[in-house]
């Protein structure tokens, strides 16, 4: 059964996969009935949620029978079995940024939880153990304070997964060949298909494994005995590995080991989750030495550039001190960023064909560093580099690097709109690389791939370029396959060289393995596939293929759904930043559907699949997104996902809606004083019931009235209202004057006091802090001011409430009533003014009037902290970014204001957005909860305060995290407190 539902004939060329079969949606129903009382994680057979699951960041696409998350070894056994039983194929997924079609498929896909982010660092932090599900730059976040970092550093690393990297044998811009997952890790957890689990770590897990797989090993033996005895093959084994080379299984295992128990967990790396299940793996940490001098140097054309990346490629010995990094960018790659304002300096030295290379020379000292750096400028000069300038500014190096990380989607959105982004991944021999560059131009130009752009790892002798396609177009996936079949020509025969340097062979070149092995290399793979999965279970199709077309099947199509997003191309890099990833919808998947939603409408061939995906993406798109746009930041060309989600809850809205909108827009002091008469009666209730109590029946009536009536927390406290102002003549609508009576010295301010603010009150503490508005008012007169607050101030409101439930109007009618008052009272704009909601203050700089409005993070510590004695600290305290406050790049104001305030800090780095999101944590807690599941790994045992820029953030934090969080002016009057 397993092979009739995995071996279904496709046509010659294919495109855009259609929706599953019915004999595989029953597979798929069938195992989701199997697994749903076993496993913790959820379970998804319903069309929208399996689409949203049906692309990786390749060009490929595959709608899965079933996706189902796994947090434990025991998950994968039983999505083992049910699998095997139901004749479906199972697929693991980290985080789905691979590029050759790996992380896609039309069986199972399982997809990892939360309970596989294991980290451990060993002491010394001469080794670091990691759970599969633990992002790359987590792991060298948590060494940093040690000064290492783990071997494998792909451009990815601020979104991929080490289980990925583990399986696709990743590595990236410094780690070479020397550094990669192969070559650094010290021990791995593996589980097999029959159940099984070997930690090559521990000494009693080995010896059982000897007695219950004693054939497999002895295969294995005769694997290594046979490779061994065959003089030619050991030699191109020996020759394949001197470069990068991610094509087929890492056949130097049988070169390199001798006991079947090493070669077996050697075999795992890279194998693309063929093999096995890769639960742990422990690394050897890499020096990451502090200092660093880094430079994007042009040269005067592609060949002097190669020659001068051949002598700093040391013979293609991987060091840890000088120069460790050199990518090459060519002329039009670099064309894509040059708009970029970090890029202005290299212009003027940029000519038609002039590449450049984005250098970094590293040393444990600043002296070693200060020598390296000149050897590295003669090497330079030497080889005609036209602009030289290596610079330790550490700030310019993160933006440089930056920009080379982003090139894969940057260098994505220069495509035409419609179309795919193709990406390729070679490498050379170092000695070659000088005219490699240039014939892979040539190449590129000459099967009309002109768009195309060249960059890569050149230490290493790897490439990469990226061009657009549009498959539906008649032709393309043919013209596909005829360049693809040159490259292999060019890449595999002519140089010698690697077909897939670092991103995985995956469907992409499956077809093209034995052209580039030979056919007693390919034979060899065949035999590892048979000891380890006979059944073809896992990953059918991957790394071992014998359709010669399947590289130009199930590709891509993106047509056209919406301005703001068409330039996506589905790379992932946004996912990590979304507060409901893995909860409903990511950006991607968000644009993902919306593409298949417009190609259904435009089709019409399916309109009961499009009815369904149009009715489940209410919940899952539109109401579970934040709209909080933190993806943005995340995207190297800025796409706003939730923009899109903003527009179209707009045009979702119907006329009972407006009516609704219009009605609290024109009576929105109303609105304010329920919303906090409603909160005071649950503050008064608790008094009478217990706090748990209250919130049973608020959350009951909310599921009972379909979330219309919000759930109230033990955390949401009833609001103070507008501040009380002390007594002044300088103001003249209090003094009855048309001037003020008496100037004073002291400096006028307005202070808006922003909704949130006054409907909602701060949680009580030990420290007997103000609320929110009385805080502001004490720090301001506290550093000399003189404050004026708008008239009548309740029902004022920026908008954003409006616009983000899609009432544009009413949020420009009302913004607009509060920019006149704000307008008023700061004399046109002559006055400063400042809010205390980070929220508020990015709406109101986006739609600005006369008034310039300042959030209070900044303000309080340009204009207010240096005029303050602080008296008493705190121990610590935690830290939470709003997403406002982020987006207006804020976080090191927060922080110093904190700073000063706690002997310590702890920031919230498990939260981006926190999911209360305005008020969708009172209708919608859900994601809340999930947005903060893991806030208490951030708060160490003597933390009993947070600090939070907007009020709604606060209370949702103070009930997850479980101690009050309040805002940053409330904790500044305390700490400065005469």
């Amino acid at each position: 059964m397993l092979a009739s539902l995995t071996m279904q004939q496709a046509p010659l060329f294919s495109i855009q996969p259609p929706a599953p079969t019915p004999d595989r949606l029953a597979a798929g129903e069938r195992v989701a009935a199997r697994l749903k009382p076993l496993v913790r994680g959820a379970v998804h057979t319903d069309p929208l949620m399996t689409y949203a699951w049906s692309g990786d960041a390749s060009s490929y696409r595959l709608i899965p029978a079933v996706v189902v998350f796994v947090n434990s070894e025991d998950d994968v056994r039983e999505v083992f079995k049910a699998a095997r039983a139901e004749g479906l194929p199972v697929t693991f997924r980290a985080a789905g940024t691979s590029l050759s079609g790996q992380a896609v498929t039309d069986g199972v896909l399982a997809v990892l939880g939360d309970g596989w982010r294991k980290l451990s660092i060993h002491p010394d932090a001469e080794k670091i153990t990691l759970g599969p599900a633990i992002i790359v730059a987590e792991a060298n976040r948590a060494l940093k304070p040690h000064d290492k970092k783990i071997g494998p550093d792909p451009a990815s690393q601020a979104t991929c997964k080490i289980g990925g990297v583990v399986n696709n044998n990743s590595s990236g811009m410094c780690c070479g060949v020397a550094q990669n997952t192969y070559h650094t890790m010290d021990r791995l957890r593996i589980v097999l298909t029959d159940g099984t689990m070997l930690d090559s770590g521990d000494a009693a897990s080995r010896d059982a494994f000897r007695v219950s797989h004693g054939k497999m090993l002895s295969g294995l033996h005769q694997l290594h005995h046979d490779v061994m005895a065959d003089e030619e093959l050991v030699a191109l084994i020996r020759h394949k590995y001197r470069i990068k080379n991610t094509v087929g299984y890492s056949l130097n295992a049988l070169v390199d080991y001798h006991d079947p128990l090493d070669i077996l967990i050697h075999l795992m790396v890279g194998s693309e989750g063929t093999l096995g299940f890769v639960s742990e793996v422990t690394y050897n940490t890499v020096p990451e030495h502090p200092f660093k001098a880094t430079g994007l140097i042009p040269f005067p054309d592609p060949q002097s550039a190669g020659r001068a990346i051949i002598e700093m490629a040391n013979g293609g010995v991987q060091v840890t001190t000088g120069v460790t990094a050199a990518e090459y960018i060519e002329r039009r790659a670099l064309a894509t960023v040059e708009h970029l304002a970090p890029m202005a300096p290299l212009l003027p030295w940029l000519t038609e064909d002039s590449p450049a290379v984005l250098i970094d020379v590293t040393a444990p000292d600043a002296a070693t560093l200060e020598m390296e750096v000149a050897k590295a400028n003669a090497l330079l000069a030497r080889h005609g580099a036209t602009h030289i300038d290596l610079s330790t500014d550490e700030h310019r190096s993160h933006v440089l690097w930056d920009i080379r990380k982003g090139f894969f989607t940057s260098a994505g959105a220069a495509r035409p709109k419609g179309t795919i982004m193709l990406t390729e991944d070679v490498a050379a021999p170092i000695e070659k690389l000088a005219e490699f560059v240039v014939d892979l131009r040539t190449m590129l130009d000459d099967h009309g791939y002109t768009d195309a752009v060249i960059f890569g790892h050149a230490l290493a002798g790897n490439l990469h370029f990226q061009m657009g396609d549009d498959f539906s177009v008649p032709g393309a996936a043919e013209k596909f396959d005829v360049f693809n079949q040159e490259l292999s020509k060019l890449v595999s025969l002519r140089y010698g060289g690697s077909l897939k340097a670092e991103h995985g062979t995956g469907r992409a070149i499956a077809p093209f393995v034995e052209a580039e092995w030979g056919s007693k290399a390919y034979a060899i793979m065949h035999r590892i596939k048979a000891l380890f999965d006979p059944e073809r279970l896992l990953n059918p199709g991957v790394l071992l293929n014998d359709d010669a077309k399947i590289h130009v099947k199930n590709l891509k199509v993106m047509p056209l759904a919406d301005e703001i997003v068409d330039l996506c191309i589905e790379c992932g890099f946004c996912e990590p930043a979304c507060p409901s990833h893995h909860m409903t919808l990511t950006p991607r998947q968000r644009i993902a559907v919306t593409r298949e939603r417009a190609r259904l409408r435009a089709s019409g061939e399916d309109p009961a699949r499009l009815a369904r995906f149009e009715a489940d993406f209410q919940y899952a798109g539109m109401d579970t997104c934040a709209a909080c746009n933190l993806c943005s930041l995340r995207c190297p060309v800025g796409i706003e996902t939730g923009t899109l989600i903003l527009d179209e809850r707009a045009r979702r809205r119907g006329g009972t809606a407006h009516t609704v909108a219009r009605l609290a827009a024109d009576h929105r002091g109303t609105v304010e004083r329920a919303m906090r008469g409603g909160v005071a009666f649950a503050d008064a209730a608790r008094t009478i019931i217990p706090a748990p109590a209250v919130e049973a029946i608020t959350e009951t009536a909310r599921r009972l009235t379909n979330k219309r009536v919000p759930r109230i927390s033990r955390a949401l406290h009833y609001g103070p209202g507008a501040p009380r102002l002390r007594d002044t003549r300088q103001d003249p609508r209090k003094a009855g004057f048309p001037v003020p009576i008496a100037q004073s010295a002291r400096p006028q301010i307005v202070y808006f006091p922003a909704c949130p603010s006054r409907m909602f009150g701060a949680p009580k503490t030990e420290h007997d802090l103000l609320d929110t508005p009385a805080a502001m008012m004490a720090l301001l007169e506290r550093a000399g001011y003189d404050v004026i607050v708008p008239d009548h101030l309740t029902g004022q409101c920026c908008g954003q409430p409006f616009q983000s439930k899609g009432f544009p109007e009413q949020a420009a009618e009302v913004g607009k009533a509060l920019k006149a008052e704000l307008s008023a009272a700061s004399d046109a704009g002559r006055l400063s003014v400042v809010t205390d909601a980070s929220t508020c203050a990015k709406h109101l700089k986006e739609f600005p009037g006369d008034a310039p409005v300042a959030d209070s993070a900044q303000f309080l510590v340009t204009h207010v902290l240096p005029k303050l004695a602080i008296t008493q600290k705190l121990p610590v305290v935690a830290v939470h970014h709003n997403c406002s406050a982020q987006r207006l790049a804020e976080q090191p104001a927060t922080e110093a204001v904190a700073a000063a305030c706690a002997e310590k800090l702890a920031v919230l780095s498990s939260i981006t957005c926190c999911g209360y999101a305005g008020d969708k944590g009172l209708f919608l807690p859900e994601l809340n909860a999930h947005a903060t599941r893991r806030v208490h790994n951030d708060i160490p045992d003597n933390c009993t305060l947070g600090v939070s820029t907007v009020s709604t953030c606060a209370s949702g934090l103070t009930e997850r995290a479980e101690i009050p969080f309040v805002s940053l002016a409330s904790l500044l009057e305390w700490a400065s407190r005469p």
